[in-house]
């Protein structure tokens, strides 16, 4: 029965919304291939609280002592007319396939962040000169050991979930995961309290409206790593209480990775 209240919607979604690219309006797909390579991955990670670019997102000394995130990947811009449009539709249009293309975006941007670790490693065994140094020795664990990763999404209300149906960082980890081989973790970190949507309030706002909205109900991670997916950051507020949470629950490090910088 529910199937096939699901086909019908679907049904009535392509009526509404037919598939056509958000870009070039060309029909048969959310994204062609030539608007899906017109979108610039973020060409520099940086410190999200200072914008300070570094090689691997890493939060500065200075800046982390305020946060449980160990830092943050950024595959685009939100302000990029495309993402937008895209991240739009999947979230308050339902679009579900557009995850697909949002989540090749994700991969794009491990894929580059690994191929600069890859290039690295050699160094750390064969010895480097002093100019090299400071990029090995903020390798993050989390690349180094990655296969072990464990990914996590950001949870979802249970009110937002049933006026959405899904949770679109749910979907992003399970491609993400997916094309790695990595082990997904969707269950054990939970929201439990619903307040006020986090877009509407400012930096300082944000923090306190999120505090005690998550709660890790799995085993002790014992150290493992954690890649915490979603689709838009913006002060970093609710990765950052997930975080803290994950590493109560025993994470060793905990790296965000989002779609876009809102």
């Amino acid at each position: 029965m529910q199937q096939a209240a699901g086909r019908v919607w679907l049904f009535f979604l392509d009526l509404i919304f037919p598939i056509e690219c958000l870009g070039c309006g060309r029909a048969g797909s959310w994204l062609c291939e030539n608007c899906f390579k017109a979108i610039s991955l973020k060409p520099k990670q940086y410190c999200l609280r200072c914008k300070r670019e570094n090689d691997f997102g890493e939060f500065c000394p200075a800046c982390g002592v305020d946060y449980s995130l160990d830092g943050m990947w950024i595959a685009s811009l939100y302000e990029n007319e495309l993402i937008g449009r895209a991240i739009k539709s999947l979230k308050y249009h339902f679009v579900q396939a557009v995850a697909e293309d949002l989540g090749k975006l994700l991969i794009a941007l491990a894929d580059s962040l690994l191929s600069q670790a890859r290039m690295l490693k050699p160094g750390i065994k064969r010895g480097v000169g002093w100019n090299e140094f400071d990029r090995i020795k903020n390798l993050p664990a989390v690349i180094l050991n990655f296969k072990e990763s464990l990914v996590v999404p950001v949870p979802l209300a249970k009110k937002r979930w049933r006026w959405r149906g899904f949770n679109q960082a749910e979907i992003l980890g399970k491609i993400f995961a997916a094309q790695y081989g990595l082990e997904m973790n969707a269950r054990d970190l939970i929201r439990i309290k619903h307040k006020k949507a986090q877009a509407k309030l400012d930096e300082a706002s944000r923090q306190e409206n999120i505090k005690k909205c998550f709660a890790w109900r799995g085993e002790n991670l014992r150290g493992r790593n954690v890649i915490l997916i979603d689709d838009v950051v913006t002060t970093g507020a609710t990765l950052n209480e997930c975080a803290k949470i994950l590493k109560a629950g025993g994470a060793g490090t905990v790296w965000g990775l989002v779609v876009a910088k809102g």
